[in-house]
């Protein structure tokens, strides 16, 4: 049997290393820290990335029953992790994005764990050997589990679907065990009810399922079942799994039997002041902000294997998974290659009972060909899982293809940049075309033939934006993003697109805007949204999430030539209404045949009322109308002044447990219409009682919002928080159980 505690708490640690320190027998010195942990705190911008490329160490006493086999997993650690037990080397892990174990000894009962962390960027471990556009916090960031294990375990298991007809599947549950056994599978839910025996013997074994009428899961109806494995009374393993026929084709993406067009986004994983090492409640917040706030139905894990909980939160809430290996255009050599053979093996191995997972990435991000490697990453996800195509992002047309969908980066929309700048300069970009910019690239331009063909990146650096931009670059921004996504939905033998990205994110000092930041999100690193994320959350279903958001901020004199339209209003209702000073100036809907017609949703485009500088402008308000239902209204005044601080907390209350938890606060400084100030900056004062307000008590203003994260102590029963802006001042308190 197995029996798995999370181990987050109790750990010490140290910021310095010096030769030696794993063999520290007194670590009451160091620092007392719960995971998930980053090994140093970094400010939100401007920041010295080398600051964390060092060597650290964490320790933790360890009590054990030596009676059974006892093993700590790690789920991540960057980027080196070298292990030892009382003073002893056991074991070294190269690459912080996968899992890996460790097996205690049991010659007795007390151990001290020491845990050398190298948070350097070493050419030979993934995916580091020369630049890459995103930074990788050192540290224990994901949790750590004691594991005992003895007797019947199960090890690698697989559940193995089949489709044999519409809603009818026959499966395999394939897995080792080490000791010999009669176990008891059950696989059950709502309407399956499937129960058996199978006399396990040491080595691989494979229970087979009778064929099984089921609710096929999808994104619209992610419906899972419970896979258990018992021993008597024992639970020995525990999967939600589920059934679903995903299939890449020359003639589009074919979700269980109907071509299903792919809209998703990429995400990075990175947090404002803690990297990596936020808890896996808010990986998970990530997936709800994906799914439905932004209406996608899939998300790329750019540049590397993301979270078991955010995995598992995309087979919960509904969310198709791209999972790639770690890696960005570089490919190194010899050891490094098999560093990369390994994460691929740790990535499938651990993933591939999730249904939400369609696709696995075994190319590194944008590299050239690589036939000898990229033949063995190819054989060995095959192996593992047969079930799934490969894909393999690159940038190249008519590159070597290894795999089974072509994958590909197309920036060739450029909104007329490269024209505009060759009247000056000669241009050179990595994704240079000789064909016409119409959004996207044929399959037949890229490859040379009709192949299974996704596009995995696009806009992104072509248009960095800021949340406060002026509006006319924000409007572009959300611009360039419909037009490649129109494209996408026009041209039948492309499954989708995903586009870069969904979140700004740190990167190193020669990407970005020079702070440390890549603005190539949808959102800002805080998760709050500029207006190209209007372009996606449109594109939803209206009866589950009316949308409707007008890209102005309605002023006079933010746009070139003080003009006020066109308004582009990015919506999935009916219609709108729209009312000038209070009078209704008609009711509009989408022109037929119009720029963006290919969209389920086009915008609706307002032209007709425009004023000159210097003339009377008063307040407007926009109404959406579904079945005739007014279900969505924005207003805006034409004099905004500083109106209110509004604060807004994630959570009333959060739970204590072995790791810190967090609860995320939202204050908008707003005028009388409750828009954001797009242009106000400076800081919030938070002055807090319990918890600890991460980033620092001055939280800045960024375009109107101040966002930070309070978190846990181990001390903390209750988190009092009051925020201050000028005259303003609001309270709030959080609740904090154990």
């Amino acid at each position: 049997m197995e029996h798995k505690q999370r181990i987050n708490d109790q750990w010490f640690f140290s910021s310095t290393y010096d030769e030696n320190l794993e063999k520290s027998t007194d670590i009451s010195n160091f620092e007392a820290v719960q995971l998930p942990h980053n090994t140093v705190d970094l400010p939100y911008q401007y920041f010295d990335e080398k600051s964390y490329q060092k060597k650290t160490c964490y320790f933790r006493k360890i009590t054990i029953d030596s009676m059974v086999r006892n093993f700590i997993r790690f789920e991540g650690v960057m980027a080196v992790a070298e292990v030892y037990v009382n003073g002893e080397h056991v074991a070294t892990h190269k690459g912080g994005y996968t899992p890996f174990e460790v097996e205690l000894p049991n010659t007795q009962t007390e151990h001290l764990l020491a845990v050398v962390v190298d948070g350097s960027e070493r050419d030979d471990v993934p995916p580091f050997g020369a630049a890459i556009d995103y930074l990788t916090y050192s540290g224990i960031y994901r949790d750590v589990f004691l594991i005992e294990r003895h007797g019947v375990f199960i090890e690698e298991p697989f559940f193995k679907i089949k489709n044999k007809a519409e809603n009818t599947y026959t499966a395999e549950l394939a897995f080792n065990v080490q000791e010999a056994g009669t176990l008891q599978v059950m696989l059950t839910g709502e309407d399956l009810a499937i129960e058996g025996t199978i006399d396990a013997t040491v080595g691989a074994n494979t229970f087979v399922f009778p064929e099984m009428t089921v609710n096929e899961w999808s994104p619209e109806n992610p419906h899972l079942y419970e896979l258990v494995i018992l021993e008597e009374e024992d639970l020995l393993y525990q999967q939600k799994v589920g059934f679903r026929r995903a299939e890449f084709t020359k003639d589009g993406f074919y979700l269980n039997g109907e071509n299903y067009p792919i809209i998703g986004l990429n995400r990075h994983q990175d947090y404002p002041y803690v990297g990596y090492a936020m808890p896996e409640e808010w990986q998970v917040e990530d997936v709800r902000v994906l799914k439905h706030e932004l209406g996608l139905n899939m998300v790329r894990t750019s540049h590397y294997p993301q979270s078991l909980a955010f995995i598992a939160a995309c087979d919960e809430l509904g969310l198709l998974v791209f999972e790639e290996i770690p890696g960005w255009q570089h490919i190194g050599e010899g050891e490094w290659h098999d560093v990369l053979l390994q994460n691929v093996r740790e990535m499938v191995v651990r993933d591939r009972n999730n249904p939400s997972v369609v696709l696995w990435g075994v190319r590194v991000n944008e590299s050239d060909d690589h036939h000898e490697l990229y033949t063995k990453t190819n054989a060995l996800c095959r192996e593992l899982d047969p079930t799934r195509q490969t894909g393999g992002v690159r940038y190249l047309e008519r590159s070597e293809f290894l795999e089974d969908v072509y994958t590909m980066n197309d920036f060739s929309y450029d909104g007329g940049d490269t024209e505009r700048l060759k009247r000056e300069i000669e241009v050179a970009t990595y994704d240079n075309v000789q064909v016409e910019r119409k959004g996207l690239r044929t399959v037949e331009q890229v490859v040379g033939e009709k192949v299974p063909y996704l596009v995995t990146e696009y806009a992104g650096h072509m248009y960095p934006t800021k949340r406060f931009d002026q509006e006319e670059r924000l409007i572009e921004h959300a611009m360039r993003h419909a037009v490649v996504v129109n494209a996408a939905y026009e041209n039948p033998n492309i499954s989708g697109a995903v586009g870069w990205c969904a979140f700004d994110y740190h990167t190193h000092e020669n990407f970005g805007s020079g702070d440390r930041i890549c603005y190539h999100g949808v959102m800002d690193n805080f998760r709050v949204s500029k207006f190209a994320a209007s372009v996606y959350a449109s594109q939803q279903d209206p009866k589950q999430n009316p949308i409707m958001v007008p890209l102005t901020n309605w002023t006079r004199g933010d746009r070139n030539m003080a003009q006020s339209v066109p308004i582009y209003v990015f919506t999935n209702c009916d219609e709108i209404e729209v009312r000038y000073n209070g009078k209704s100036r008609g009711f509009y809907q989408r022109e037929e045949g119009g720029k963006f017609s290919h969209l389920p949703y086009p915008p609706i485009v307002l032209k007709e009322f425009n004023f000159l500088w210097g003339e009377p402008f008063g307040p407007l308000d926009v109404i959406g109308y579904l079945n005739g239902e007014v279900v969505v209204t924005k207003e805006y005044t034409n004099e905004p002044v500083l109106h209110d601080l509004v604060v807004e907390t994630s959570h009333e209350t959060l739970i204590k447990s072995d790791r810190w938890a967090a609860a995320k606060i939202t204050m908008k400084i707003v005028d009388q219409k409750g828009n954001l100030l797009p242009f106000l900056m400076g800081s919030v004062r938070l002055e807090n009682e319990g918890g600890e307000v991460l980033g620092g008590n001055d939280v800045p203003v960024i375009g109107g919002s101040a966002v930070c994260w309070v978190r846990t102590l181990p001390e903390t029963d209750q988190i009092k928080l009051v925020a201050t802006y000028g005259e303003f001042k609001k309270e709030v308190t959080i609740q904090v159980e154990g």
